[in-house]
């Protein structure tokens, strides 16, 4: 199971349908078009209709200094916390084309962080671009994609999804370490060359996770 964060914009009509195949396939996925299991706006849109900026919005006429003046805005701040806390809790990144600025400094900043970067282009006439080079894959067929992202992520434990910056740990046995490229010793079972105390009720299964977006249901299965 993944945790991904789909990068796109709110004008691609497939951004729902990949967010709920994925989901179908068991991965659990931050949707920024209903976080936290809200139906959310563009921030753009209401920010700009509360400041008396809605024409100039809808029209593309807003200017550098009406720009500067939303994006300060208190909701506006709200909105990227929210985002880049998702962004920071997910172990792979979807870019879903067409989409714009936001979701290409999304996917750089990701692919930074060393986390999965895919990108999904469901565009008819294809702009090509070098940088994609940076990231992991490049697809247009979806079933492709679902394949790729289904595959256990090095450095990321597939059970529990801790990593070497955020272990389980035991009283007792301390913390986790690899057993696989891909399983911690405190999820895998003895068979397996583990300590086999997944299910203990002393193991603390990411100790650092409690408070990320996927664990508070912020991204729903």
């Amino acid at each position: 199971m993944a945790r991904i964060y789909i990068s796109s914009s709110w004008r691609n009509v497939y951004q729902p349908i990949l967010v709920e195949e994925l989901r179908r396939r068991g991965h659990q996925v931050y949707d920024f078009q209903h976080p936290s299991g809200r139906n959310d706006r563009n921030v753009w849109e209401t920010v700009c209709e509360r400041l008396g900026l809605g024409k100039e919005y809808i029209l593309g006429s807003l200017t550098p200094r009406d720009f500067k003046r939303i994006l300060l805005d208190p909701e506006a701040a709200e909105r990227f916390k929210e985002h880049f806390a998702a962004m920071q809790d997910a172990d792979t990144c979807i870019i879903l084309l067409p989409c714009g600025r936001s979701s290409h400094v999304e996917a750089g900043f990701m692919n930074g962080m060393g986390k999965r970067v895919f990108v999904m282009d469901t565009t008819q006439e294809v702009t090509p671009e070098l940088m994609y080079l940076m990231f992991d894959d490049y697809f247009y067929d979806l079933g492709e994609l679902c394949e790729a992202v289904a595959k256990p992520i090095p450095g990321v434990c597939r059970v529990c999804g801790c990593t070497e910056n955020n272990p389980c740990e035991h009283p007792e046995h301390g913390y986790c370490w690899w057993v696989e490229p891909s399983l911690c010793s405190h999820c895998a079972t003895i068979e397996e060359g583990g300590l086999g105390i997944k299910n203990d009720p002393k193991t603390k299964h990411c100790i650092n996770d409690e408070g990320n977006a996927f664990k508070q249901g912020r991204a729903e299965k």
